[in-house]
């Protein structure tokens, strides 16, 4: 088994938070050493009742904070940190670390390319990236192993990555954070996304590695394929 630590979730949405618990049971019993980290500056909204894993009770509540709380109250044995802040360039080196498991479930290319370039950095680590449309969406695996790409950075074919045109949410202000447009999502694509990053990350601890660099899904039609470039 390769083991990863820290484990890292940068997004305690749509996906993140249905990503969570069943990760957070993996960790508990295959590698409890492990430390759990959740790293989200958001707090959730009456909005995100119809389709995240929490309440009205946690509504106002950030969402790194909730989730951690959740965790620690269902499942024991589990070693869960949260950070309630968005990845910048001012802390993701901090975040980010030698020998980490980073799980991308953000919702803007700025801050995947963000988490991209910090993974490029170490000489061992993970990089598993996700999100989706309405109705399809994509995973994409970078591991790095000894110093050398093992599978591509998630920016090589995706130029949308490689050039943002959109903003990190830490260099938003509160109005310009509440005036971004909101976009419609179904919950079972926000599973799909989850299943399909947890997959790639058993992949990578149980069987040494990755075979593919993406993986495309639409739950219209119920498929998903990977891709290896």
């Amino acid at each position: 088994m390769v083991r990863y630590d820290p484990i890292i979730v940068v997004g305690l949405g749509g996906v993140g938070s249905h990503l969570v618990e069943p990760l957070a049971r993996y960790l508990a019993a295959a590698m409890p050493e492990a430390t759990l980290r959740l790293v989200d500056g958001d707090a959730y909204a009456l909005s995100n009742l119809s389709r995240q894993r929490v309440s009205q009770a946690h509504v106002g509540g950030n969402k790194a904070e909730v989730q951690a709380a959740l965790l620690r109250a269902a499942i024991e044995r589990i070693k869960v940190a949260a950070r309630p802040e968005y990845v910048h360039a001012g802390n993701v080196r901090d975040l980010i670390v030698e020998g980490a498991c980073v799980f991308s479930c953000v919702d803007n290319h700025a801050s995947r390319r963000l988490l991209s370039d910090a993974l490029k950095r170490l000489k061992n680590g993970l990089l598993i990236s996700g999100g989706n449309e309405l109705y399809d969406g994509n995973v994409q695996v970078h591991l790095r192993s000894q110093g050398k790409d093992r599978t591509s950075p998630i920016e090589k074919f995706h130029p949308e990555i490689e050039f943002p045109r959109d903003d990190n949410p830490a260099d938003l202000s509160c109005e310009e954070l509440a005036r971004l447009p909101s976009h419609p999502q179904v919950i079972f694509t926000n599973l799909a996304a989850a299943a399909l990053m947890l997959n790639a990350f058993h992949q990578a601890v149980n069987g040494g590695g990755v075979p593919y660099d993406e993986v495309c899904f639409d739950i219209r039609t119920n498929r998903a394929a990977a891709i290896a470039r």
